[in-house]
């Protein structure tokens, strides 16, 4: 018989390596309960751990977060945020912004008060510094450094007044911005009543008067004068506001006589010197000569002057009621009447020599109708 090797039943083919393996599986979990380190609880611990330092770090970066909210929050209710947010509107040209910030109230006459005419001005509010509120109970004052068109234009103070107006979240006080204190563009006009002013496209609302003041904001504002044709004009001119009640710099319009408009002024002039010549009295209304004796007691008939040599004159610039016209040289003129006495002797009546014929006065008006020219005063 041949013998046969074999492996006993209760051993493995491996060599035991299974059996190993699995003995080591088995203690392995049976150090797992045990909660040795380096054990899957460990893991587990650290988990945790980390968990709690997650919610840790989101709860401080949350209240963090809260405490630069309520920062905010508080730094948009100090009286200094609600200044610059008006002296920012201003800065950026809306006008109509900056008087629903602090309530200034907008009249038809306010005419330089509006987002176009404002756009229209040039060296506007450049830059501002606003400085911490002095906070009185329920007012509070700020003052503010404001630049106007550029580090080489102006710079002032301005005090800004706000008073308290309540809270929000029961917490954050609210302040309301009081009306600013707006600066006045002047334009002194030296023109007719019939001229027209414009600044920024807007016309002014002149009336007689040659001075006309206007709320303005910080700016220069260019001013023409119209209303004269190929008569009279002027060249336009700038007049600057500034703030706090500033009055800046005046444009100044005065009105100057084209060819054509000295032309139908000397004829106004001409035309009162004629009447003159012409009437029949010896001392005529109005005029600059006369007899001195008046008729002398006669009775006149087929009287008249007669112009020896006429004046000449200047007519100069507007003197605030017109266009100025004095005399160069005098005029001469005569007068000649038949006469006739109380009792009926006639002969003839007049200047015993040339009385003289001066020219003043002012022409108040030129239009396309002609010029209108008031005499005198005469000495």
């Amino acid at each position: 018989m041949s013998e046969t090797q074999g492996t006993p039943a209760d051993e493995p083919r491996d060599g035991g390596q299974a059996g190993r393996a699995d003995g080591a599986e088995a203690a392995d979990r049976a150090e797992g309960a045990t909660g040795v380190a380096g054990s899957p609880a460990a893991p587990r611990r650290r988990r945790r751990r980390l968990v709690l330092i997650g919610a840790g770090v989101l709860l401080f970066l949350l209240a963090a977060a809260a405490a630069v909210g309520v920062g905010r929050t508080a730094a948009s209710h100090r009286p200094e945020a609600a200044v610059a947010a008006y002296l920012e509107a201003v800065q950026q040209g809306d006008a109509e912004r900056a008087f629903a910030l602090d309530g200034t109230e907008v009249g038809d006459d306010d005419v330089l008060l509006t987002d176009e005419a404002y756009a229209a001005a040039s060296d506007r509010v450049s830059d501002f510094d606003v400085a911490p509120a002095v906070v009185d109970g329920e007012s509070a004052t700020v003052e503010a450094t404001v630049q106007q068109g550029g580090e080489a234009g102006p710079r002032w103070q301005q005090s800004f007044a706000l008073v308290s107006d309540g809270r929000d979240l029961l917490v954050f006080p609210r302040w309301e911005l009081q009306p600013v204190e707006l600066g006045t563009l002047t334009v002194q006009v030296g023109a007719p009543s019939s001229a027209t002013v414009s600044v920024a496209g807007a016309e002014l609302p002149r009336g007689d008067s040659a001075t006309v003041e206007l709320r303005a904001l910080p700016g220069s504002y260019d001013v023409e004068l119209g209303g004269g044709g190929d008569l009279w004009g002027a060249p336009a001119a700038t007049g600057t506001a500034s703030g706090a009640g500033s009055r800046g710099t005046p444009a100044v319009l005065v009105a100057e006589l084209t060819e054509a408009g000295e032309a139908s002024a000397r004829a106004a002039v001409d035309g009162w010197v004629s009447g003159c010549v012409g009437s029949p009295d010896p001392r005529p209304d109005g005029c600059s000569f006369a007899l001195l004796n008046g008729d002398g007691g006669y009775e006149l008939s087929n009287q008249k002057w007669t112009l020896e040599t006429a004046p000449t004159y200047d007519v100069g610039a507007w003197d605030g009621t017109g266009w100025d016209v004095t005399s160069v040289t005098e005029g001469a003129a005569s007068y000649s009447a038949d006469a006739r006495d109380a009792s009926g002797a006639t002969g003839t009546f007049g200047s015993v020599s040339p009385v003289p014929v001066r020219v003043a006065g002012v022409v108040t008006d030129v239009t396309p109708e002609g010029a209108a020219f008031e005499a005198g005063p005469f000495l």
